[in-house]
């Protein structure tokens, strides 16, 4: 009889019957914690895509995930990785209208593999005449006034020779990865243009430390993307790591801000209780009612504000691919064209973080919320 009584009362506080103005009131504190989640969850999807993003674009379109200045033996690779020769200088690229400086890198046409050509986003254009093709990016077409089947003139330097060297050039092609560090300097053509000293550019998907260790122990001259981009890489794990202690703090915060109110759930109750108490009910079986109120709200609210955040990032990352960087000069800094990448760990630390949070405010709020005691409370 007793076991009925109190789940009829937790069914009772929980909303069952109450007037929709009590559920609001009562909902307040659940809707807090479920806004948190969202927020936080959200932002952890997105910035660790971006970093992901950021990983990528350094790796297909910096220089590979690393760099050998010796032709490397096939047999002396594992499977799965890309290797491709590659040639850069230094240029300037002008169109009728405008000029900027280029880095320009000369590939072969295994360049562009299925990965980076993704990264990249091509475009391409048949080139009917008989110039030298180049492919150059969508902001600095923008930049130059110039786009697919326009030409363009390079001014490269010629380390060799040393002394600029002039190339008429058809634009073949455009890309955007939408990270403007690559986008508003790098463009692609044939090795023979670029004609520099020869590197050659190794991608894999697999551990980066361990091939370079691996071919550093066979005697190749190795440099690591890790160590190219040394600031920008350090930066990225700074920045999750960043992330993921302040999203747990926030959590820890949240969860005693949102569930302390449940002592205002006690002093709201006082009455009630005495009367559940004077049935036969102890102050352990109401603080369990109390519990399992609680703990239930609080697990709807991080169920669903994990699935809204991560939705609502799975709908603003495809979108943010479609702004147009050029006109917001504070975007291009940024990659703005990523895929959707979920840190399960650090999701899981979130939802620990506010249930255990949560979980300790509701001891603290039981005991201390209007007395040492439910049964203080009533006598207080």
């Amino acid at each position: 009889m007793k076991n009925e009584a109190l789940s009829l009362y937790v069914k009772r506080k929980s909303g069952k019957g109450q007037k929709a103005s009590w559920k609001i009131r009562a909902l307040l504190s659940t809707l807090l914690l479920l806004a948190v989640t969202m927020v936080l969850s959200f932002a952890i999807v997105f910035i660790s895509s971006m970093a992901c993003a950021l990983d990528d674009v350094l790796q297909l379109l910096g220089s590979g995930s690393l760099v050998c200045y010796d032709e490397p033996d096939n047999d002396d690779l594992p499977q799965g990785v890309f290797v491709n020769e590659v040639r850069t200088a230094q240029a300037l690229c002008c169109s009728l209208d405008e000029n900027a400086l280029v880095t320009v890198k000369g590939v072969g046409e295994d360049y562009f593999f299925k990965e980076r050509a993704e990264s990249l986003n091509l475009s391409f254009h048949d080139n009917p005449t008989t110039l030298e093709g180049i492919i150059i990016s969508r902001i600095l077409a923008d930049r130059l006034s110039v786009g697919e089947g326009d030409r363009v003139a390079l001014m490269i330097y010629d380390s060799t020779a040393g002394r600029m060297r002039p190339v008429y050039m058809y634009i073949e092609g455009t890309y955007s990865t939408g990270y403007s560090e690559f986008d508003s300097s790098l463009v692609f053509t044939s090795e023979d243009i670029a004609g520099s000293e020869r590197m050659w550019e190794i991608y894999t998907q697999g551990d980066v430390s361990e091939l370079e260790n691996e071919l550093v122990s066979r005697g190749y001259n190795v440099v690591s993307y890790q160590k190219l981009y040394r600031s920008i890489y350090s930066n990225i794990n700074n920045s999750v790591d960043i992330l993921n202690a302040i999203v747990t703090l926030i959590a820890f915060l949240a969860g005693f801000f949102s569930i302390s109110v449940s002592a205002e759930y006690i002093e709201r109750d006082k009455r009630d209780i005495a009367l559940m108490m004077l049935g036969g009910c102890s102050s352990q079986d109401m603080a369990s009612c109390y519990m399992r109120i609680t703990i239930r709200r609080v697990a709807y609210a991080l169920v669903s504000g994990l699935l809204l955040g991560t939705g609502a990032a799975a709908v603003f990352i495809p979108f943010l691919s479609t702004v147009d960087v050029s006109k917001y000069p504070f975007m291009q800094s940024y990659v703005t064209s990523f895929s959707i990448h979920i840190p399960f760990g650090m999701l899981c630390t979130l939802i620990v973080a506010l249930f255990s949070s949560s979980f300790i405010s509701l001891l603290v709020s039981l005991r201390k919320g209007t007395g040492a005691s439910i049964r203080g409370a009533l006598v207080s």
